[in-house]
Protein backbone atom coordinates (compact mmCIF):
# COMPACT_ATOMS: atom_id res chain seq x y z
CA UNK A 1 0.00 0.00 0.00
CA UNK A 2 1.35 3.31 -0.89
CA UNK A 3 1.73 5.88 1.64
CA UNK A 4 -1.18 8.31 1.15
CA UNK A 5 -4.47 9.31 2.73
CA UNK A 6 -8.02 8.67 0.79
CA UNK A 7 -10.03 11.61 1.63
CA UNK A 8 -13.54 11.90 0.74
CA UNK A 9 -14.57 15.90 0.56
CA UNK A 10 -16.57 18.25 -1.41
CA UNK A 11 -13.36 19.21 -3.06
CA UNK A 12 -14.59 22.00 -5.84
CA UNK A 13 -13.45 24.64 -8.16
CA UNK A 14 -15.26 27.31 -6.41
CA UNK A 15 -13.20 30.67 -8.20
CA UNK A 16 -10.59 28.15 -10.05
CA UNK A 17 -11.40 29.44 -13.24
CA UNK A 18 -10.44 32.83 -12.42
CA UNK A 19 -7.00 31.72 -11.16
CA UNK A 20 -6.08 30.66 -14.44
CA UNK A 21 -4.35 32.16 -17.07
CA UNK A 22 -7.27 32.66 -19.68
CA UNK A 23 -4.47 31.98 -22.84
CA UNK A 24 -4.04 28.14 -20.75
CA UNK A 25 -7.18 27.28 -21.68
CA UNK A 26 -8.89 25.92 -24.92
CA UNK A 27 -11.92 26.57 -26.51
CA UNK A 28 -12.75 23.27 -25.33
CA UNK A 29 -11.89 24.31 -21.77
CA UNK A 30 -9.00 22.22 -21.35
CA UNK A 31 -6.07 23.47 -20.12
CA UNK A 32 -3.21 23.61 -22.68
CA UNK A 33 0.14 21.77 -22.87
CA UNK A 34 1.71 24.86 -22.60
CA UNK A 35 0.09 25.13 -18.66
CA UNK A 36 0.46 21.76 -18.38
CA UNK A 37 4.29 21.53 -19.34
CA UNK A 38 5.08 24.83 -17.28
CA UNK A 39 3.27 23.06 -14.06
CA UNK A 40 5.83 20.45 -14.07
CA UNK A 41 8.69 22.25 -14.54
CA UNK A 42 7.58 23.88 -11.25
CA UNK A 43 6.68 20.63 -9.58
CA UNK A 44 5.16 22.75 -6.28
CA UNK A 45 3.26 19.58 -5.17
CA UNK A 46 5.63 16.80 -5.93
CA UNK A 47 3.67 16.10 -9.33
CA UNK A 48 6.55 13.32 -11.01
CA UNK A 49 8.86 11.47 -8.95
CA UNK A 50 12.52 12.68 -9.08
CA UNK A 51 13.98 11.35 -11.78
CA UNK A 52 11.11 11.63 -13.61
CA UNK A 53 11.40 15.75 -13.33
CA UNK A 54 14.93 15.49 -14.00
CA UNK A 55 14.91 14.31 -16.83
CA UNK A 56 11.49 16.61 -17.98
CA UNK A 57 13.80 19.69 -17.05
CA UNK A 58 16.66 18.39 -18.87
CA UNK A 59 15.09 17.64 -22.37
CA UNK A 60 12.81 20.96 -22.06
CA UNK A 61 16.43 22.33 -21.39
CA UNK A 62 17.89 20.70 -25.00
CA UNK A 63 14.81 21.77 -26.99
CA UNK A 64 15.25 25.46 -25.73
CA UNK A 65 18.02 25.43 -27.37
CA UNK A 66 16.96 24.81 -30.49
CA UNK A 67 14.84 28.05 -30.19
CA UNK A 68 11.54 26.42 -30.21
CA UNK A 69 8.47 28.96 -29.30
CA UNK A 70 6.33 27.26 -26.47
CA UNK A 71 3.58 25.71 -28.27
CA UNK A 72 6.23 23.65 -30.71
CA UNK A 73 8.38 23.33 -27.29
CA UNK A 74 5.26 21.74 -25.04
CA UNK A 75 4.17 19.92 -28.52
CA UNK A 76 7.70 18.06 -28.38
CA UNK A 77 7.72 17.32 -24.77
CA UNK A 78 4.71 15.78 -24.71
CA UNK A 79 4.91 12.56 -26.34
CA UNK A 80 6.45 9.85 -25.57
CA UNK A 81 10.29 9.57 -26.40
CA UNK A 82 12.30 6.86 -27.05
CA UNK A 83 16.11 6.27 -28.47
CA UNK A 84 17.35 5.01 -31.38
CA UNK A 85 15.64 1.44 -31.79
CA UNK A 86 18.14 -1.38 -33.15
CA UNK A 87 13.99 -3.16 -34.06
CA UNK A 88 10.82 -1.84 -35.00
CA UNK A 89 8.17 -2.76 -32.45
CA UNK A 90 6.66 -6.28 -33.34
CA UNK A 91 3.12 -5.96 -33.77
CA UNK A 92 0.41 -6.63 -31.90
CA UNK A 93 -3.19 -8.01 -32.33
CA UNK A 94 -4.45 -7.45 -28.62
CA UNK A 95 -7.43 -4.46 -28.72
CA UNK A 96 -6.14 -1.27 -27.46
CA UNK A 97 -9.20 -0.80 -24.94
CA UNK A 98 -10.88 -4.18 -23.32
CA UNK A 99 -14.11 -3.52 -21.74
CA UNK A 100 -15.76 -5.92 -19.30
CA UNK A 101 -18.32 -5.67 -16.29
CA UNK A 102 -17.12 -4.41 -12.86
CA UNK A 103 -14.92 -7.17 -10.62
CA UNK A 104 -13.98 -5.22 -7.22
CA UNK A 105 -17.45 -3.32 -7.99
CA UNK A 106 -20.25 -5.06 -9.49
CA UNK A 107 -21.99 -1.61 -10.49
CA UNK A 108 -19.50 -0.25 -12.52
CA UNK A 109 -17.67 -0.67 -16.03
CA UNK A 110 -14.22 -2.30 -16.35
CA UNK A 111 -11.69 -0.68 -19.23
CA UNK A 112 -7.87 -1.58 -19.66
CA UNK A 113 -6.28 0.58 -22.10
CA UNK A 114 -3.04 -0.80 -22.95
CA UNK A 115 -0.31 2.16 -24.06
CA UNK A 116 2.74 1.59 -25.91
CA UNK A 117 4.69 0.34 -27.48
CA UNK A 118 7.64 1.31 -25.17
CA UNK A 119 11.13 0.62 -26.09
CA UNK A 120 13.09 -0.56 -22.86
CA UNK A 121 16.44 -0.39 -24.32
CA UNK A 122 19.73 -3.20 -23.49
CA UNK A 123 21.67 -2.62 -20.45
CA UNK A 124 25.06 -1.98 -22.64
CA UNK A 125 22.91 1.52 -24.32
CA UNK A 126 24.49 4.26 -23.55
CA UNK A 127 21.22 6.49 -23.83
CA UNK A 128 20.57 9.62 -22.28
CA UNK A 129 18.88 7.95 -19.37
CA UNK A 130 22.06 6.36 -18.36
CA UNK A 131 24.33 9.34 -19.01
CA UNK A 132 21.92 11.59 -16.53
CA UNK A 133 20.88 8.95 -14.15
CA UNK A 134 23.48 6.75 -13.83
CA UNK A 135 21.44 3.82 -14.42
CA UNK A 136 21.30 1.38 -17.79
CA UNK A 137 18.58 -0.05 -19.23
CA UNK A 138 16.14 2.57 -18.41
CA UNK A 139 13.32 4.07 -20.52
CA UNK A 140 11.49 6.94 -18.62
CA UNK A 141 8.93 8.86 -21.12
CA UNK A 142 6.17 11.19 -20.75
CA UNK A 143 2.46 11.27 -22.57
CA UNK A 144 0.50 14.31 -22.36
CA UNK A 145 -3.12 13.25 -23.75
CA UNK A 146 -3.18 9.90 -22.60
CA UNK A 147 -6.39 7.82 -23.37
CA UNK A 148 -9.05 8.09 -20.87
CA UNK A 149 -11.30 5.10 -19.90
CA UNK A 150 -14.42 7.05 -20.67
CA UNK A 151 -15.31 9.48 -23.24
CA UNK A 152 -17.54 12.16 -21.71
CA UNK A 153 -17.85 11.89 -17.39
CA UNK A 154 -17.48 9.04 -15.24
CA UNK A 155 -16.50 8.32 -11.80
CA UNK A 156 -13.16 6.12 -11.41
CA UNK A 157 -13.56 3.58 -8.79
CA UNK A 158 -10.11 1.87 -8.69
CA UNK A 159 -7.34 1.25 -11.06
CA UNK A 160 -4.49 -1.04 -11.13
CA UNK A 161 -1.33 -1.01 -13.71
CA UNK A 162 0.50 -3.86 -15.86
CA UNK A 163 2.78 -4.01 -18.22
CA UNK A 164 2.39 -6.68 -21.23
CA UNK A 165 4.67 -7.75 -24.22
CA UNK A 166 3.16 -7.48 -28.07
CA UNK A 167 0.97 -10.89 -27.36
CA UNK A 168 -0.95 -9.94 -23.73
CA UNK A 169 1.53 -11.79 -21.99
CA UNK A 170 3.10 -10.32 -18.74
CA UNK A 171 6.02 -8.62 -18.62
CA UNK A 172 8.00 -8.78 -14.97
CA UNK A 173 10.94 -9.73 -13.63
CA UNK A 174 11.22 -13.33 -14.67
CA UNK A 175 11.55 -12.29 -18.11
CA UNK A 176 13.85 -9.35 -17.79
CA UNK A 177 11.12 -6.63 -17.86
CA UNK A 178 11.01 -4.47 -14.94
CA UNK A 179 8.08 -2.01 -14.39
CA UNK A 180 10.16 0.76 -11.98
CA UNK A 181 7.11 3.47 -12.30
CA UNK A 182 4.20 4.77 -13.43
CA UNK A 183 2.33 7.75 -12.77
CA UNK A 184 -0.66 8.76 -13.96
CA UNK A 185 -1.50 12.64 -13.52
CA UNK A 186 -5.01 14.43 -14.28
CA UNK A 187 -5.09 18.43 -16.06
CA UNK A 188 -7.91 20.25 -16.19
CA UNK A 189 -9.87 23.78 -15.56
CA UNK A 190 -11.69 22.21 -12.68
CA UNK A 191 -8.89 20.18 -10.89
CA UNK A 192 -7.44 21.41 -7.84
CA UNK A 193 -4.64 19.52 -6.10
CA UNK A 194 -5.42 18.32 -2.81
CA UNK A 195 -2.11 18.38 -0.68
CA UNK A 196 -0.69 21.84 -1.55
CA UNK A 197 -4.33 23.07 -2.82
CA UNK A 198 -3.05 24.16 -6.15
CA UNK A 199 -4.98 24.30 -9.56
CA UNK A 200 -4.78 22.29 -13.09
CA UNK A 201 -2.84 18.89 -12.36
CA UNK A 202 -2.91 16.42 -9.77
CA UNK A 203 -1.55 13.02 -9.26
CA UNK A 204 -3.80 10.86 -9.32
CA UNK A 205 -2.40 7.28 -9.32
CA UNK A 206 1.26 6.04 -8.61
CA UNK A 207 2.41 2.13 -9.05
CA UNK A 208 6.04 0.03 -8.86
CA UNK A 209 6.69 -3.20 -9.81
CA UNK A 210 4.10 -4.59 -7.11
CA UNK A 211 1.35 -3.51 -9.57
CA UNK A 212 -0.78 -2.79 -6.20
CA UNK A 213 -4.58 -1.63 -6.28
CA UNK A 214 -5.35 1.98 -6.15
CA UNK A 215 -8.57 3.02 -4.72
CA UNK A 216 -10.82 6.58 -5.18
CA UNK A 217 -13.40 4.45 -2.94
CA UNK A 218 -14.08 2.26 -0.30
CA UNK A 219 -16.13 -0.97 -0.08
CA UNK A 220 -19.03 -1.26 2.64
CA UNK A 221 -18.48 2.36 3.54
CA UNK A 222 -20.82 4.86 4.92
CA UNK A 223 -19.61 7.60 2.78
CA UNK A 224 -19.76 6.88 -0.69
CA UNK A 225 -17.07 8.75 -2.69
CA UNK A 226 -14.99 8.09 -6.17
CA UNK A 227 -12.95 10.54 -8.55
CA UNK A 228 -14.78 12.60 -11.45
CA UNK A 229 -13.11 12.85 -14.50
CA UNK A 230 -14.58 14.99 -17.10
CA UNK A 231 -14.73 15.78 -20.80
CA UNK A 232 -12.12 18.38 -20.16
CA UNK A 233 -9.69 16.64 -18.76
CA UNK A 234 -6.28 15.31 -19.82
CA UNK A 235 -4.47 12.43 -18.77
CA UNK A 236 -0.57 12.53 -18.56
CA UNK A 237 1.41 9.42 -18.17
CA UNK A 238 5.00 9.57 -16.91
CA UNK A 239 6.49 6.12 -16.95
CA UNK A 240 9.72 4.30 -16.19
CA UNK A 241 10.82 0.90 -17.34
CA UNK A 242 13.71 -0.99 -16.95
CA UNK A 243 15.68 -3.36 -18.54
CA UNK A 244 17.12 -6.72 -16.68
CA UNK A 245 18.78 -7.86 -19.77
CA UNK A 246 21.00 -7.12 -22.66
CA UNK A 247 18.55 -6.90 -25.05
CA UNK A 248 16.27 -4.48 -26.01
CA UNK A 249 12.46 -5.20 -25.41
CA UNK A 250 9.03 -3.83 -26.49
CA UNK A 251 6.52 -3.39 -23.98
CA UNK A 252 2.78 -2.47 -23.22
CA UNK A 253 1.95 -0.32 -20.21
CA UNK A 254 -2.18 -1.28 -19.16
CA UNK A 255 -4.31 0.36 -17.29
CA UNK A 256 -7.76 -1.29 -15.62
CA UNK A 257 -10.00 1.12 -14.10
CA UNK A 258 -13.36 0.18 -12.99
CA UNK A 259 -15.61 3.45 -13.03
CA UNK A 260 -19.31 4.37 -13.00
CA UNK A 261 -19.94 5.81 -16.45
CA UNK A 262 -21.92 8.96 -17.12
CA UNK A 263 -22.52 12.45 -14.44
CA UNK A 264 -21.28 11.31 -10.92
CA UNK A 265 -24.18 9.82 -9.17
CA UNK A 266 -26.19 12.44 -6.30
CA UNK A 267 -24.65 11.68 -2.75
CA UNK A 268 -20.91 11.25 -3.84
CA UNK A 269 -18.31 13.15 -2.45
CA UNK A 270 -14.54 13.25 -4.24
CA UNK A 271 -12.26 10.86 -3.58
CA UNK A 272 -8.64 12.41 -3.37
CA UNK A 273 -5.07 11.22 -1.94
CA UNK A 274 -2.86 13.63 0.06
CA UNK A 275 0.85 12.57 0.12
CA UNK A 276 3.10 13.09 2.83
CA UNK A 277 7.04 12.19 3.12
CA UNK A 278 9.62 12.20 4.96
CA UNK A 279 13.03 14.22 3.87
CA UNK A 280 12.08 16.93 0.91
CA UNK A 281 8.30 17.46 2.43
CA UNK A 282 5.88 17.08 0.03
CA UNK A 283 3.41 19.16 2.22
CA UNK A 284 5.65 22.14 1.75
CA UNK A 285 4.65 23.10 -1.59
CA UNK A 286 7.93 24.36 -2.82
CA UNK A 287 7.66 26.95 0.42
CA UNK A 288 10.34 27.85 2.77
CA UNK A 289 10.01 25.10 5.78
CA UNK A 290 11.03 24.11 9.14
CA UNK A 291 10.63 20.44 10.29
CA UNK A 292 8.77 20.73 14.31
CA UNK A 293 10.34 17.20 14.72
CA UNK A 294 13.64 18.46 14.88
CA UNK A 295 17.44 17.80 12.52
CA UNK A 296 16.80 14.70 10.01
CA UNK A 297 18.20 11.69 10.69
CA UNK A 298 18.84 11.32 6.87
CA UNK A 299 21.53 13.21 4.59
CA UNK A 300 19.96 15.54 1.86
CA UNK A 301 20.40 12.49 -0.66
CA UNK A 302 17.74 10.24 1.69
CA UNK A 303 20.67 8.12 3.23
CA UNK A 304 20.45 7.37 6.89
CA UNK A 305 22.75 8.91 9.32
CA UNK A 306 22.66 5.78 12.19
CA UNK A 307 21.35 2.12 12.56
CA UNK A 308 18.25 2.91 14.18
CA UNK A 309 15.90 6.27 14.03
CA UNK A 310 12.31 7.68 13.65
CA UNK A 311 11.64 10.38 11.33
CA UNK A 312 8.29 12.56 10.56
CA UNK A 313 7.15 14.68 7.76
CA UNK A 314 6.49 18.21 7.86
CA UNK A 315 2.85 18.71 8.57
CA UNK A 316 0.35 18.79 6.47
CA UNK A 317 -2.67 21.34 7.06
CA UNK A 318 -5.97 20.20 5.70
CA UNK A 319 -7.43 22.92 3.52
CA UNK A 320 -10.92 22.01 3.57
CA UNK A 321 -13.29 19.37 5.91
CA UNK A 322 -12.33 15.95 4.79
CA UNK A 323 -13.03 12.34 5.84
CA UNK A 324 -10.35 9.96 5.80
CA UNK A 325 -11.53 6.57 4.33
CA UNK A 326 -8.02 4.72 4.08
CA UNK A 327 -4.09 5.06 4.21
CA UNK A 328 -0.88 3.09 5.09
CA UNK A 329 2.55 3.41 4.00
CA UNK A 330 5.42 2.49 1.71
CA UNK A 331 9.02 2.09 3.10
CA UNK A 332 12.76 0.44 2.30
CA UNK A 333 13.96 -2.37 3.61
CA UNK A 334 14.94 -1.81 7.45
CA UNK A 335 11.86 -0.07 7.96
CA UNK A 336 9.83 -1.37 10.87
CA UNK A 337 6.36 0.94 11.13
CA UNK A 338 5.16 3.33 9.56
CA UNK A 339 2.50 5.67 11.65
CA UNK A 340 -0.30 8.03 10.69
CA UNK A 341 -1.18 10.81 13.29
CA UNK A 342 -4.03 13.31 12.96
CA UNK A 343 -4.04 15.88 15.72
CA UNK A 344 -1.13 14.34 17.12
CA UNK A 345 -3.26 11.29 17.97
CA UNK A 346 -2.07 7.92 16.07
CA UNK A 347 -4.63 6.66 13.60
CA UNK A 348 -3.22 3.88 12.03
CA UNK A 349 0.28 1.88 12.12
CA UNK A 350 1.38 0.45 8.69
CA UNK A 351 3.87 -2.64 9.43
CA UNK A 352 6.02 -3.83 6.63
CA UNK A 353 5.75 -7.71 6.24
CA UNK A 354 9.01 -9.23 4.90
CA UNK A 355 10.41 -12.15 3.03
CA UNK A 356 13.29 -13.56 1.29
CA UNK A 357 10.99 -14.34 -2.07
CA UNK A 358 9.73 -10.60 -2.05
CA UNK A 359 9.99 -9.38 -5.94
CA UNK A 360 11.95 -6.67 -4.67
CA UNK A 361 9.17 -4.09 -5.57
CA UNK A 362 8.22 -0.70 -3.75
CA UNK A 363 4.49 -0.76 -2.77
CA UNK A 364 2.47 2.22 -4.63
CA UNK A 365 5.88 4.59 -5.56
CA UNK A 366 9.06 3.78 -6.87
CA UNK A 367 10.60 0.44 -7.16
CA UNK A 368 13.97 -0.84 -6.22
CA UNK A 369 17.11 0.43 -8.54
CA UNK A 370 18.80 -1.76 -10.73
CA UNK A 371 21.74 -1.13 -8.56
CA UNK A 372 20.49 -2.47 -5.50
CA UNK A 373 18.45 -5.41 -6.82
CA UNK A 374 21.48 -6.72 -9.03
CA UNK A 375 24.57 -5.87 -5.97
CA UNK A 376 25.43 -9.18 -4.36
CA UNK A 377 25.33 -7.83 -0.92
CA UNK A 378 21.37 -6.93 -1.31
CA UNK A 379 20.44 -10.67 -2.58
CA UNK A 380 20.17 -12.53 0.70
CA UNK A 381 18.76 -10.83 3.22
CA UNK A 382 14.70 -10.56 3.47
CA UNK A 383 12.49 -7.40 1.43
CA UNK A 384 9.98 -6.04 2.32
CA UNK A 385 6.89 -8.13 0.28
CA UNK A 386 4.24 -5.86 1.39
CA UNK A 387 2.94 -2.85 3.86
CA UNK A 388 -0.55 -3.04 6.02
CA UNK A 389 -3.27 -0.32 6.06
CA UNK A 390 -5.98 1.10 7.42
CA UNK A 391 -9.72 1.20 6.52
CA UNK A 392 -12.13 3.53 8.02
CA UNK A 393 -15.81 2.30 7.06
CA UNK A 394 -17.31 5.21 8.99
CA UNK A 395 -14.37 7.82 7.73
CA UNK A 396 -12.14 9.89 10.23
CA UNK A 397 -12.97 13.63 9.91
CA UNK A 398 -10.54 16.00 9.60
CA UNK A 399 -11.45 19.64 9.99
CA UNK A 400 -10.27 22.18 7.68
CA UNK A 401 -7.21 23.81 9.72
CA UNK A 402 -6.18 20.30 11.52
CA UNK A 403 -2.69 18.70 11.21
CA UNK A 404 -1.70 15.09 9.93
CA UNK A 405 1.91 13.50 9.50
CA UNK A 406 3.34 10.68 9.50
CA UNK A 407 6.29 8.40 11.46
CA UNK A 408 9.01 6.14 9.83
CA UNK A 409 10.95 4.20 12.30
CA UNK A 410 14.04 1.84 10.50
CA UNK A 411 16.20 -0.18 12.72
CA UNK A 412 18.93 -1.68 10.33
CA UNK A 413 19.89 -4.57 13.41
CA UNK A 414 16.20 -5.81 13.11
CA UNK A 415 16.00 -5.78 9.08
CA UNK A 416 19.01 -5.16 7.27
CA UNK A 417 18.92 -2.75 4.28
CA UNK A 418 19.74 -2.12 0.84
CA UNK A 419 23.50 -1.42 0.40
CA UNK A 420 25.56 0.16 -2.29
CA UNK A 421 27.93 -0.94 -4.26
CA UNK A 422 30.63 0.46 -2.04
CA UNK A 423 28.97 -1.88 1.10
CA UNK A 424 27.19 2.32 2.85
CA UNK A 425 23.26 2.05 3.32
CA UNK A 426 21.38 3.24 0.58
CA UNK A 427 18.48 5.60 0.46
CA UNK A 428 15.28 4.80 2.19
CA UNK A 429 12.12 6.19 1.95
CA UNK A 430 8.49 7.14 4.23
CA UNK A 431 5.87 7.98 2.22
Amino acid sequence: MKSKVLLASLFGACGLAATLNPQAIRATGAVTHDEIVDTLLRQDAFLLPKTSHKMLVERTRTLNRRNLDSHSLAAAVAGDHHTRALSEAPPSTVPEVQDSAGVVWKEAKKTKVRYGPYRIPPVSEDNWEAKLLGVRGLADTLKIGAKKPCNGECLMLTMTADLEYADGSPGNNSNGAWMHHIVLLNAGPEVREPTCDLPRVENIFMSGNDRSVSDFALQNSTIKSGYTIKPSDTFILSTELMNMDDKEKWVWVTLTYEYIDGPTPPGYKQGKTVWQTIGVPIGACGRTWTNPFGTSNLTISQRPKSQAFTEHSVPWTATRDAWMLDTGGHMHDGAISMEIFVNKQRVCNSLPKYSKTAPMGMSKVISLSKRQAKDSSNVEIEHIESQGYCEFLNGIAIKKGEEMYIQASYDFKIHPGMKDKNGDLDEVMGI
